[in-house]
């Protein structure tokens, strides 16, 4: 039989689960968007759009580590990651997500395409950046709170520790893209690309989450 504890935590998990599935969602659409603009359907609305969704996608994704740090405290009281620590990344990395969607949308309306197109480049890799540091964090907590064996333990923090590299190189790639696209090298294409290697690892972050919990809550 179930305790309230228990129903909270897989209620929470559920939730977790289902926000990265949004998550990946949201990375996938900003990867489809900068596929359709790299194959010259409107690229430079393509381009924007892909801005202001990706952006959107970085905002949730502080918002689901968030909740995900809460349930782990919650579970297992670790203090492997402070609350300044972790609310210095979030809010950084909020801050890079409203800021693309402002970018995106100045862009819709025609102003300064060139410029604000490469910019939101750089501050999407950024926000990238910052998102996989709080996430790795995180997920060492997460690794140190289970009971599992050390080799179990020490195979998935080498997985973190690769994951977080993927997708830090991602986000200095974009942000190389974007320095590159500002200076007048390709200022459409350039960040088309960086919008579509930032889609793809957000997707594929967002499902290896959702894919990870929905096992946990099948097991």
């Amino acid at each position: 039989m179930e305790t309230m504890g228990s129903r909270e935590e897989k209620g929470m998990e559920h939730a977790v689960a289902g926000g990265s599935a949004s998550e990946a969602l949201g990375g996938g659409a900003g990867a489809i968007l900068a596929i359709l603009g790299l194959s010259h359907v409107a690229p430079p609305y393509m381009l924007a759009i892909a801005s202001i969704v990706l952006g959107a996608a970085l905002l949730f994704d502080g918002a689901l580590i968030a909740a995900d740090y809460s349930h782990v405290l919650e579970r297992s009281g670790s203090k492997g990651l402070s609350a300044a620590e972790l609310g210095g990344g979030l809010s950084a990395e909020a801050l890079t997500g409203a800021a693309a969607i402002v970018l995106g949308i100045l862009a819709l309306l025609g102003l300064e395409r060139d410029i604000l197109m490469p910019a939101s480049a750089i501050v999407l890799g950024a926000g990238l950046v910052l998102s996989s540091g709080v996430s790795s964090r995180l997920n060492e907590v997460k690794i140190d709170s289970t009971e599992e064996s050390m080799v179990a333990r020490r195979v998935a923090h080498e997985a973190v520790s690769a994951s977080t590299g993927a997708q830090t190189l991602v986000g200095i790639s974009a942000i190389v893209l974007g320095i590159l696209s500002l200076i007048g090298f390709a200022p459409v294409i350039l960040p088309l690309v960086a919008m579509l290697a930032i889609g793809t690892a957000i997707l594929l972050s967002g499902t290896a989450i959702s894919g990870r919990m929905l096992a946990t809550l099948g097991g």
